[in-house]
């Protein structure tokens, strides 16, 4: 049976030379930090999600890392900003390097016997690329990949991707292309905008959120595309509305809407009502939030097969989920979980963040019930998802689980509550 090799202490840390490159400046910060956390790059690389060998290599200054590489190690580590606040200053001074190395070769002198213009020949390769309906076929299964892959990895690990992603696509809608082409990139755009925003509403950043859906809406606008128009403005309820903006999600719910008119399935239709009364129920409506909440039950049952091609799947299980929120608000609670607990168990294994955030709703309906050991149980399960994938939005749903908590004096649930999660921060 062979034995475990033992890895050595290391490299020792490096001093903070004032003469040092930025670049190595903030991979010595970083060596710093963990070291004060007495973390070894492998459990740094679990904590962010990370490659060891990769943040080893930045750590080193071999490598100019990305900002959500930083951003993990940031948080991780609770550095406070300090390495946040380092990034900018290694993007500038990587840029003029890389524009001196550009700038290098160009001045370089030609081969004198040369007869090739290799200036002009070099200028080719900046020219735009002809957009054809297979090149444009292959960037919208870019973003139905994203959105299945966003059940597997973390928002941070999903965020480069997603928005390098869009970037293309903006950046494409500056090519000339025939308008029918241009309104289905205009259109992909628009969703991954969507889908960009939402994973900028998990990491907490509701500004760069916000942005992304105006991005998107956009686009929308200009490929006319009303159906997918009216699934992003739902969706900026649904994130207004876990905001505790009621009065804002409720506009956005309506203007869904109205912007679907006849435009949707009606599978999709059922959701959009479905997101309408879980915003009016928080906005104390319970009347409209019942009619809507009737008004989706009724759409999903005279839904055929039919179902718009970027609507995620929703079913009855999952408007259930819709209906313990508002059944919540009203202050049904056995009710509520009853809804609650039809959604878990129609929630495929695969969605953990969705099972994770259906269990925080089950607990708060648990807690109505007085039930409060199960619906610290739930609270526990919901917190180790999200601590793993990295969600922002969806700890801040435990937190309010943990006011209300605090509210109805349960102070042995709190302390349960707070001492789990400092387990998570050791």
């Amino acid at each position: 049976m062979a034995t475990e090799r033992k890895r050595g202490p290391g490299r020792p840390a490096k001093d903070l030379d004032p003469g040092m490159s930025l670049l190595a400046a903030l991979g010595a910060r970083l060596r710093e930090l963990r070291k004060g956390r007495s973390l070894t790059l492998m459990e740094l690389g679990e904590l962010t999600g990370y490659s060891w060998q990769h943040l080893g290599a930045v750590e080193r200054g071999t490598v100019a890392p990305s900002e959500s590489v930083i951003v993990a190690c940031d948080t991780a580590l609770g550095a406070g900003g300090v390495l946040k606040g380092m990034f900018p200053g290694v993007i500038r001074e990587q840029t003029h390097l890389r524009h001196s190395g550009e700038a290098a070769r160009r001045s370089s002198p030609e081969t004198p016997d040369s007869d090739v213009d290799w200036g002009r020949l070099s200028a080719c390769g900046k020219r735009a690329s002809v957009l054809t309906f297979a090149v444009v076929d292959d960037i919208e299964m870019i973003t139905m990949h994203q959105r299945r892959l966003y059940h597997e990895l973390t928002s941070t690990q999903m965020l480069v991707p997603v928005d390098g992603h869009l970037g293309l696509l903006l950046s494409l809608l500056e090519t000339p292309a025939p308008d029918r082409l241009r309104r289905r990139i205009a259109s992909a755009a628009g969703e991954a905008a969507g889908f960009s925003a939402w994973i900028w509403f998990d990491l907490g950043d509701h500004f760069k959120m916000g942005h992304r859906y105006d991005t998107a809406l956009n686009a929308l606008g200009e490929a006319g595309d009303r159906g997918l128009r009216s699934y992003i403005s739902a969706y900026r309820a649904v994130t207004a509305d876990a905001a505790g903006r009621a009065d804002e999600a409720v506009r956005h719910a309506s203007t869904a809407l109205d912007t679907a008119d006849r435009s949707v399935t009606r599978v999709t239709k059922s959701w959009l009502h479905a997101v309408n009364a879980a915003a009016r129920a928080h906005a104390g409506d319970s009347r409209t939030a019942l009619a809507e909440l009737g008004q989706a039950h009724g759409a999903l049952e005279q839904a055929g097969g039919e179902r718009d091609e970027w609507m995620y799947d929703f079913n009855h299980e999952r408007l259930l989920g819709y209906e313990g929120n508002c059944l919540l608000e009203l202050g049904q609670y056995a009710q509520a979980a009853r809804s609650f607990e039809h959604a878990l168990s129609g929630a495929p294994a695969t969605c953990v963040r969705r099972r994770a955030e259906i269990s925080v709703d089950l607990a708060q309906a648990r807690l109505g019930e007085g039930e409060t050991v199960e619906a610290v149980r739930l609270a526990r399960e919901a917190i180790t998802v999200f601590a793993r994938r990295g969600s922002t939005s969806g700890m801040s749903r435990v937190r309010r689980l943990r006011d209300r908590m605090t509210e109805q004096r349960q102070d042995v649930a709190v302390r349960e509550l707070d001492d789990f999660v400092r387990t998570w921060q050791e």
